[in-house]
């Protein structure tokens, strides 16, 4: 399993979520250090450990082991549509032209 691909989806989630490290660790009672090192690839947490991040977090584990899982096409198009939905109206109809755009060209 590749920890630091994990880690930075890991570290990537809290960014989002608007957490420091300490943040993160006080959440799920770890040290700053060990949170540290789950986001550099240097550890691999338990399975309980990660479950606790992705609630930490509020995220759903597989966003963060998309890069890791072989069905992670299929993780992306089931959160493309919730990640969409968090964005401005402007946004999305901007980024639906784009999509269809790169689709048209993909299929010719």
């Amino acid at each position: 399993m590749d920890s630091k691909k994990i880690g930075n989806r890991i570290r990537e989630a809290r960014k989002a979520a608007k957490m420091t490290q300490a943040d993160l660790a006080q959440a799920v009672h770890l040290s700053p250090k060990y949170v540290s090192n789950i986001e550099c690839g240097n550890k691999l947490p338990k399975f309980e450990t990660f479950v606790h991040i992705a609630n930490a977090l509020k995220t759903d584990a597989n966003s963060l082991l998309v890069d890791v899982l072989d069905v992670a096409p299929q993780i992306w198009g089931s959160t493309l549509p919730e990640r969409l939905s968090q964005l401005p109206t402007v946004e999305q109809e901007r980024l639906l032209r784009l999509f269809s755009a790169m689709i048209e060209e993909s299929l010719r």
